[in-house]
């Protein structure tokens, strides 16, 4: 704990007003400034004795329930001051103050997101803060601090609290537009229909769970009196294998938007799996290895959240793979049964 305060009241000094204390005290018509000298002395050692105290008895514990987090997630942080009824005896107010990386931000602040300066009640020993999720990757407080005020201005106590505690932000699985038909290829089009789904093949109909208008089961919805949508046959199609590459046009450098990219390889991920396909992924990035980011075949909510992790963890620092490169890595080693997609700059919105 540091101990911030006027020069006159540093520890460093306390020797020397107790030798010069001593010493006046005996001297004639000097008497009055021994004493005061002797009364400077125990002010010093009782700002000292009460540091020693306060860092033996404060701790600071960050809970919370939640540890992966979507963008625009919220969530709560559960902070609980231990030592606080010393503090109520001593009747010393305590501030806390806290910031955080770029990826979280504290609610209550809007002027200044990432960091928060706040008044802790002493005899409340637990207190919330609401915190939300505002970019894709590692969420953490860099840095929390007990401020404890003395009265008359005469200093403060510093108590310097690292919280250990992460977050992972998930990428957005926000559905972006189709691609532009600037960047179709001759002979390409749009693909509007599921590639999961017959659509000349009909199994029967369900409750409409916001479908779009043309699966909507017109007959089923005269005759039943409430909205129907079509179930389609599943086709036989569902191993996909995902290259993703986030270089720009160049195929050196990142893409500037590579953002987009992610979050599509996110939702379209999502969806999928629930659907109970089966999905590899490959990214244009070395690995810790010096080897291509490769996650094999994977399914069903684990499946989900191992890919959702590693799209979480990419980073612009990382290094990446040419798009050349890329391609011939992709096509050697990929699951020649499984349906190849491709997830680069050609699927952003002109």
């Amino acid at each position: 704990m540091i101990f911030s305060t006027h020069n006159v009241f540093q520890w460093k000094w306390m020797p020397a007003y107790t030798f010069a204390g001593v010493v006046l005290v005996f001297v004639p018509f000097l008497e009055v400034f021994g004493y005061l000298l002797c009364l400077q002395a125990g002010v010093v050692w009782l700002l000292e004795h009460t540091r020693r105290q306060l860092e033996r008895q404060l701790h600071l514990q960050v809970h919370t329930h939640e540890s992966l987090l979507f963008v625009k997630d919220e969530t709560e942080i559960y902070i609980v001051l231990e030592g606080s009824e010393y503090l109520e005896k001593l009747g010393l107010p305590v501030r806390i103050r806290l910031k955080s990386n770029t990826a979280l931000s504290f609610i209550e602040h809007e002027q200044s997101p990432n960091s928060l300066d706040l008044t802790l009640r002493t005899e409340q020993p637990r207190h919330t803060i609401r915190v939300q999720a505002e970019f894709r990757g590692p969420a953490y407080i860099e840095e929390c601090v007990l401020a404890v005020g003395l009265p008359f201005h005469l200093g403060t106590y510093l108590l310097e609290c690292p919280i250990n505690q992460r977050w992972t932000v998930l990428p957005s699985l926000k559905l972006h537009p189709p691609v532009g038909t600037k960047r179709l290829a001759l002979g390409e089009r749009p693909m509007t229909a599921s590639p999961l789904r017959n659509p000349l093949q009909i199994l029967g109909s369900k409750s409409y769970e916001g479908e779009p208008v043309k699966e909507i089961d017109w007959v089923a919805t005269a005759k039943l009196g409430r909205v129907q949508s079509k179930v389609f046959q599943k086709t036989s199609l569902d191993t996909f294998t995902f290259a993703v590459d986030l270089s720009g046009p160049s195929g050196y450098t990142l893409h500037h938007d590579f953002e987009s990219i992610i979050s599509q390889v996110a939702y379209v991920t999502s969806r999928l799996l629930k659907e109970e396909c089966k999905i590899e992924l490959f990214i244009n990035r070395f690995n810790g290895k010096g080897r291509m980011e490769h996650i094999s075949l994977q399914e069903g909510e684990r499946g989900t959240r191992v890919i959702l992790m590693m799209l979480a963890d990419l980073h612009p620092g990382n290094r990446f793979i040419s798009t050349d490169a890329f391609v011939r890595m992709v096509e050697r080693k990929r699951l020649k049964q499984s349906h190849l997609v491709w997830f680069n700059q050609h699927n952003l919105y002109d």
